[in-house]
């Protein structure tokens, strides 16, 4: 066998046998949470052997929210940047609407009694809003009366934590990015249809997380 017949092969064996090595362990994060495939979810990881059923209560801590670091917002109808007090404005009005949306849409659900201290048998869900894009923001003092369109209303992820209120372990962790899109090519949008859209998309995420907790 020549010299360089016997390079390859030795090189394909150890490719072969890297792979062989490492594709389990990507089917488990840094602390232990193994990859699940979830209906409705981009991502999401479970500690192996948690009963889900055993927890009758949910604590939902409050949203935390970050823009994505390149959206560069304007005002309405100028080429003028959104001042950072606008900013601050449009995130504190991002989390009111997805814990007021959030606990309104769980409220109903029979799976879970939502309580507002975290006790026995009780699952904490701590959540986090990244990478938010809101097309065509507006403040809530604008008088502008241009009409903007836009072919999505924004793109959002939500991140999550669930744990185990008594010990504090890490049970699952969520991910999933949303585009709210429009109907048509182009459409016209402003504060009060981006609210309803992001009301919408939050109470999918709700509803998505109570049907699909038992079966993890």
């Amino acid at each position: 066998m020549s010299a360089t017949l016997r390079l390859a092969l030795l090189t394909a064996a150890a490719l072969i046998v890297a792979g062989c090595a490492t594709t389990p362990q990507s089917d488990y994060s840094h602390d232990g949470l193994e990859l699940r495939e979830v209906r409705g979810l981009d991502e999401v990881w479970v500690r192996p052997g948690t009963d889900f059923a055993s927890y009758e209560n949910l604590f939902v801590e409050p949203v935390e929210v970050a823009f994505d670091p390149h959206w560069d917002p304007r005002r309405t109808g100028s080429r003028l940047r959104l001042s950072d007090d606008k900013r601050e404005e449009i995130r504190r009005d991002a989390a009111e609407l997805f814990d007021r949306t959030f606990r309104r849409e769980l409220e109903g659900s029979e799976r879970f009694e939502l309580v507002d201290e975290a006790g026995e048998n009780t699952l904490v869900f701590e959540p986090k809003i990244i990478d938010l894009v809101i097309n065509a923001p507006e403040d809530r003092m604008s008088s502008s009366r241009v009409r903007t369109y836009v072919s999505e209303f924004g793109r959002v992820t939500l991140v999550g934590e669930l744990k185990d209120a008594a010990s504090g372990a890490i049970v699952a962790r969520i991910s999933d990015k949303e585009i709210a899109r429009t109907a048509r090519p182009l459409e016209f949008t402003d504060r009060f249809i981006n609210e309803r859209e992001g009301e919408r998309v939050i109470r999918q995420w709700a509803r998505t997380l109570v049907e699909q907790l038992d079966g993890l």
